[in-house]
């Protein structure tokens, strides 16, 4: 299944993953996590691996590779919802039609806000990632940490603020932004072992068709 891995076999499968995590917290964060004063939208369990994957692939890849997977992500992402909404709208006699509504159901608010969030979280993830690595090559932890710190702030920022503005106080929203960015970064700090694992593996591997572009 492995022989003959090259880069550009492995892009593919990054890209994969990328897209299907995704429409994955597409579904997730319709839902919200409470535990005490904790809000958090239930996203946060797909999310960050979202910004380990734009690490390594920006690390590898490149920024200009990097971006044109998030564009991908980005109208895969607009394609479902399209696609939920239409079939939320057809004719059934399905007795779980409603529950389908429910769950795959989404209000302009928060479709504008996870677009907005993704696309500038994780363009400024990777173009962040990438520009550290002009100077400090050999500072990986350094500069997967402080990209997805900034990354994750952003796309917190911006998602929740517009998601839950007049719907929570604005107390519970900073709590909401915090907490979130705080998971994320703990997340990343905890999966740096195997991100640094496959980064420093991707780099001993061949180039393959991808040769000349990274």
């Amino acid at each position: 299944m492995f022989e003959n891995i090259t880069k550009t076999k492995i892009f593919a499968i990054l890209v994969g993953c990328f897209c299907a995590l995704i429409m994955m917290s597409n579904i997730l964060g319709s839902k919200t996590l409470s535990i005490s004063f904790i809000v958090l939208p239930c996203s946060i369990l797909t999310f960050p691996a979202l910004f380990i994957i734009n690490d390594i692939l920006s690390e590898i890849y490149g920024f200009e590779l990097t971006k044109m997977v998030i564009y991908l992500g980005f109208i895969l992402n607009l394609f479902g919802v399209i696609c939920y909404t239409i079939a939320i709208i057809l004719p059934s006699t399905s007795p779980n039609s409603d529950a389908f509504t429910t769950i795959l159901g989404t209000t302009p608010r928060l479709l504008f806000a996870g677009l907005c969030s993704y696309i500038s979280g994780n363009i400024v993830n990777s173009k962040v990632l990438v520009k550290l690595k002009e100077k400090y090559y050999n500072l990986l932890f350094v500069r997967c940490m402080l990209s997805t710190a900034v990354g994750e702030f952003l796309d917190s920022c911006i998602f929740i603020t517009i998601a839950f503005i007049g719907e929570f106080p604005v107390n519970i929203i900073i709590t909401m932004i915090c907490c979130q960015v705080g998971f994320k970064i703990l997340y990343e700090f905890i999966s740096y072992p195997i991100t640094r694992k496959v980064v420093f593996a991707l780099r001993k591997v061949d180039d393959g068709e991808l040769k000349g572009q990274i």
